[in-house]
């Protein structure tokens, strides 16, 4: 079977505006994990990344109808599900022999409204890989979609029927090959040395994505990944970093699971084997302050860790317990300590302002925090319900958000764009605030944040190598929009 898979174009310009600069891109390791499964069973697989590649829908579609596939798959986030939504409506038009099929949060989550407006065959509920595969094949053996797991579709009666379970979930990362890197340039992805990722390479010092783990015990009420962890193996994972090394010349190995430190046994085996293999690339990764020893932080800097990133959210007790977020305060100043005591690891906080019950008082208590530990990058976002999490089903139980549903059965996609945790940086409202404070509020708070914490004189000579003739404009545009 003809496969393509899609990265559709997102709309960072309204949702982030100068934020945009802030970003990172990566390639698309969702679409590559499904490609890969796909090849090795004989399929023939091909990937459109039309964000990196800046394509308009229609360079999109030109795109689609010269390649004429069977398979067409979208992977949809809320930050790109208006152009899903779009495409998928065009693609049942124009390629009417292809299977259209989404994927990813977003569409698991708006999974009725998009079939029921015609804008797919099929949606994916949970980790694509073998669902995927399964569609693809029971379409080529003509056979019907009632005993594929975690799907939705429209059985010939029009009707959507959903299968069990309520998301699909791979049990042993250890069977699934590797990404299929070589289906996109990776040339598309240089290092951003604007962004909020710490490391910072040259031409040839590349920073790659990669994951370990999959899934989170935890039960933050704003986050979308709350579901069983699963782990590769700790040979597996150095495999990954020396191929990242080795044949795409990385100079940095971006971990993006969110709990990759949890089994700490398999941390210091991975730190072990790195120092076995005597690999030069460096690579970080997002943790819980909690994690967080002398023992494993010695042993990470001994392996070439060279940033760190925590989750702390906000300064004030009463709001992480009020999120579920499971982490003391003196649990991060303890792990900062560690951090900064143990090793030479740069270290990052990620912060959130507008919490449920934030009042303007406890936001300048977070910025207060924030500046009182020794921090190498802090971020500063919104608290945004996105689509897929406990916060936002709280929030729409109780219409207290706007999820774009209609009463007469209508979807008004354009309130997607204010899902944004960077809405401060554009003309745009975000999609909720907590009572105790205004948008208004919330957004010069964010912006009081990035000054007070950014514009301090060792931020300034920490971040100086950032700056280079060809991105002092940018720069200038982040100042202007994002901290004035």
């Amino acid at each position: 079977m003809n496969i393509l898979l899609v990265a559709p174009p997102d709309e960072t310009q309204a949702m982030l505006g100068a934020g945009r600069e802030l970003i990172q891109n990566h390639e698309p390791l969702g679409l590559l994990y499904i490609a890969a499964v796909a090849r090795n069973k004989g399929h023939d697989v091909s990937i459109i990344d039309a964000h990196t590649e800046s394509l308009d829908l229609v360079q999109i579609q030109t795109r689609l109808l010269a390649a004429r596939p069977d398979i067409l798959g979208f992977s949809v986030l809320t930050c790109n599900g208006t152009p899903a939504y779009e495409l998928g409506r065009w693609a049942k038009a124009n390629l009417p022999g292809a299977l259209v099929v989404l994927g990813n949060i977003h569409a698991s989550i708006y999974a009725r409204q998009y079939l029921a407006h015609g804008c797919c065959d099929a949606v994916v509920h949970g980790e694509g890989e073998e669902p995927f595969l399964a569609l693809v094949e029971h379409r080529r053996d003509g056979r019907t979609f009632g005993d594929i797991p975690a799907i939705s579709f429209r059985d010939p009666q029009g009707r959507v029927v959903r299968t069990p379970p309520d998301r699909y979930l791979v049990e042993d990362l250890t069977r699934l090959p590797r990404p299929a890197r070589d289906l996109v340039d990776m040339r598309r992805y240089p290092s951003n040395p604007l962004s909020n990722q710490i490391f910072v390479g040259g031409p040839r010092k590349m920073s790659r994505p990669m994951f370990t783990s999959r899934g989170c015990r935890y039960s933050c009420v704003f986050c979308v990944v709350n579901q069983k962890p699963r782990f590769d193996s700790p040979a597996r994972v150095v495999d990954e970093m020396e191929m990242l090394e080795k044949e795409f010349g990385a100079g940095h190995a971006a971990i993006m699971d969110p709990c990759c430190m949890e089994d700490q046994e398999r941390m210091l085996a991975i730190c072990a084997e790195i120092r076995r293999r005597r690999l030069k690339i460096k690579w970080g990764c997002d943790t819980r302050a909690s994690h967080i020893t002398s023992e494993l932080v010695r042993a990470m800097a001994g392996a070439n860790c060279f940033d760190l990133s925590f989750g702390m959210e906000s300064g004030v007790q009463r709001l992480m317990d009020a999120v579920q977020k499971g982490l003391t305060i003196p649990q991060i100043i303890r792990a900062v300590a560690i951090v900064k005591g143990h090793s030479e690891i740069r270290l990052g906080g990620l912060f959130m302002l507008g919490l449920p019950g934030e009042t303007h008082a406890d936001s300048l208590e977070t910025i207060r925090f924030a500046k009182s530990l020794s921090l190498d990058m802090a971020q500063f976002s919104l608290c945004t319900p996105y689509p897929g999490s406990s916060l936002f089903e709280t929030l729409r139980g109780q219409g207290r958000i706007d999820t774009g549903l209609r009463p007469d059965g209508g979807l008004d996609t354009s309130v997607w764009k204010r899902y944004s945790a960077y809405i401060s940086f554009t003309g745009l409202d975000p999609i909720w605030v907590h009572p105790e404070q205004t948008p208004a509020q919330l957004k010069a708070l964010q912006k009081r944040a990035q000054r007070e914490f950014h514009l301090r004189p060792s931020q300034i000579l920490r971040h100086a190598s950032r700056l280079r003739p060809g991105n002092i404009g940018k720069a200038l545009r982040i100042l202007k929009d994002a901290f004035i």
